[in-house]
């Protein structure tokens, strides 16, 4: 089978979205599947690649808005494409209508993977948002053989899959690159005192993600560190927060990392924590990852984010409430044995339902049933 993958962006831009199409086409290939991407060109990049057996193509970008990039040359190259089966991952918007629009003049198959909602800050951000759902966004959803979310709470509390049939299928993580014997020691040899517990956030610096709030909530713990990994707009202001905090010393930006030292900083830390706020996160690629390597996790209770673990792999807090981050911190670094049973329950649990065999397969069941019609 000839996959199409349409995605905003790809490799190495770095996000959610980006990460789960590389792992999908991946273990695509591994099924014994042609596996293409085609995204937006940005910076100085070349048109054609191939990363791992995949082939990718990038596209010039028309105009880039709110970080959204407008490739109208994707409906063609969908149109002419040899794919026995278009996938476009959503959003940013814009790239789903076009290659809906090149999928259904081929009369080729359409899945849609809806990631997560639509959010722009401000007035103006909520008319265009308004705007783009009532106007476009409609079309892709509706023109799809299949749709696809990553979680069942996320899908039906979602304006955008209403009244939409939605096949039910979650992110996945490594589960060999994330595990719990990885080597952390000299990570945490480098941050912390000996036995002195660490907290890890990995992400985009963007507000969305509630770093402010988790920072804030080390403010009302006696011990421990906090590791920040990931860059992105929100930095100065968090600076200054830690600084107006005077945590210089308890809250440490460690910068983008390359992928390759990732699995090293969650096993030297003790506490993995995805304190987002809104409906931009729809699932959290973290959370997997930390499971994997046997850390508990502490998650903000909302949609989607909160189907990754059930009370038994770690804490549920409500969103905006540094001190209910706070208590689930202190109450993990209090109590390390019942940290560390979390850990285990949570690989566990990620081997039984998040691995990429499992959910490369369950994908791969839907394009096949969809092909079989």
């Amino acid at each position: 089978m000839h996959i199409l993958q349409v995605t905003p962006y790809f490799h190495p831009h770095f996000g959610g979205v980006e990460s789960h199409v590389l792992g999908l086409s991946e273990n695509l290939i591994k099924l014994g599947h042609e596996v293409e991407v085609v995204t937006s060109r940005y910076s100085r990049m070349a048109e054609t690649e191939n990363l791992n057996g995949i082939k990718v193509t990038r596209l010039p970008q028309w105009i880039n808005i709110y970080n959204t990039p407008l490739v109208t040359a994707i409906q063609a190259f969908v149109r002419r494409s040899h794919a026995d089966i278009v996938h476009v991952h959503s959003p940013p918007p814009f790239t789903e209508r076009f290659a809906a629009k090149g999928a259904k003049e081929s009369n080729k198959p359409l899945v849609v993977t809806h990631h997560c909602d639509l959010e722009l800050k401000g007035l103006l951000g909520n008319v265009a948002v308004n705007l783009y759902q009532n106007m476009l966004g409609r079309y892709p959803l509706e023109a799809a053989d299949r749709v696809i979310s990553t979680t069942n709470s996320y899908a039906t509390t979602s304006r955008s899959l209403w009244n939409i049939d939605v096949d039910v299928v979650p992110n996945a993580v490594d589960i060999d690159r994330f595990h719990p014997t990885n080597e952390g020691d000299f990570i945490r040899e480098k941050y912390a005192k000996k036995d002195e517990p660490l907290a890890l956030f990995v992400g985009r610096l963007v507000p969305h993600k509630g770093i402010g709030i988790l920072i804030r909530a080390i403010s009302y713990t006696q011990i421990g560190k906090l590791l920040i990994i990931g860059d992105g707009p929100y930095l100065s202001w968090l600076k200054k927060l830690v600084k107006k905090l005077n945590l210089e010393s308890r809250v440490i930006f460690v910068g983008p990392i390359s992928d390759y030292w990732l699995p090293a900083y969650y096993a030297a830390t003790n506490v993995v924590v995805l304190p987002s706020t809104s409906r931009l996160e729809a699932f959290g690629i973290v959370g997997l990852e930390g499971m994997a390597t046997a850390k508990p996790l502490i998650l903000s209770d909302i949609p989607g984010v909160r189907e990754v673990i059930s009370p038994e792999e770690g804490f549920i807090v409500e969103p905006l409430d540094p001190e209910a981050i706070a208590e689930a911190l202190e109450k993990i670094w209090n109590y390390p044995e019942m940290a560390k049973q979390m850990g285990k329950r949570g690989r566990k649990r990620v081997e039984t339902l998040f691995s990429w065999e499992k959910v490369s397969k369950d994908i791969e069941t839907i394009f096949l049933n969809l092909i079989s019609k």
